[in-house]
This record gives C-alpha cells, structure tokens and sequence, in this order.
C-alpha cells in the first residue's frame, strides 16, 4: 500500500521530470531557429557538404549539422539561446567555416 507522502513525491517527480522535458523541447526548437536564421545570413547551401565539418558526421543535411554546431557552441560561448545570440553566432560561424575553406584549399 502506498503512502499519501509517497504519492505526492512520485507526481513531483512526474512534473519536475515533465517539465524538465518539455524545457529541452523549446530549448532545441530555438535552437533550430537559430541555425536556420544563421544559414540564411550566411546562404549556407541544402545538401550535406559541410556534415562532417559542422556537425558530428550522422546529421542528414547541412541544416541539420547547422543545428548541431549551434547547440555546442551556444554552450562553448555560455551564450543563452535568444536572438542576442546570433551576432555572436554567425561571427563564429564565418571564422568556422573561413577556416574550413583555407583548410580544403591548401
């Protein structure tokens, strides 16, 4: 049989773990909102050429590997994910793939 205090603690748990999970949800859809703002600025392409470089090689478009890159480097930066993100974004996101050309060209 179970106890009123162990009832309440199990729903606690059940909400606190809901809402834990319904935060990364809006965390990643801003997230992909971000990279699709950053890939418009930049004309990054559709297809998969800059998979290995952006993202971690298993995404399945460059949009994909975009929103990959964004997540970590919101992290790296310990930048929030709003819009006044996206100046520091896309500066890193030019000296990123700068540095990828430079790099496929020598």
């Amino acid at each position: 049989m179970y106890t009123l205090d162990a009832i309440k603690k199990a729903r606690e748990d059940i909400e606190m773990s809901l809402q834990a999970s319904q935060k990364t949800k809006i965390q990643r859809r801003v997230e992909r909102r971000l990279a699709e703002s950053l890939a418009a600025a930049t004309s990054i392409a559709s297809g998969s050429g800059l998979v290995m470089w952006l993202g971690n090689g298993d995404e399945k478009s460059n949009l994909d590997a975009l929103v990959t890159w964004t997540s970590f480097t919101l992290k790296q930066l310990g930048l929030e994910a709003n819009r006044q993100a996206i100046p520091h974004l896309l500066a890193e996101l030019e000296r990123t793939l700068w540095a990828w050309e430079d790099q496929s060209w020598h």
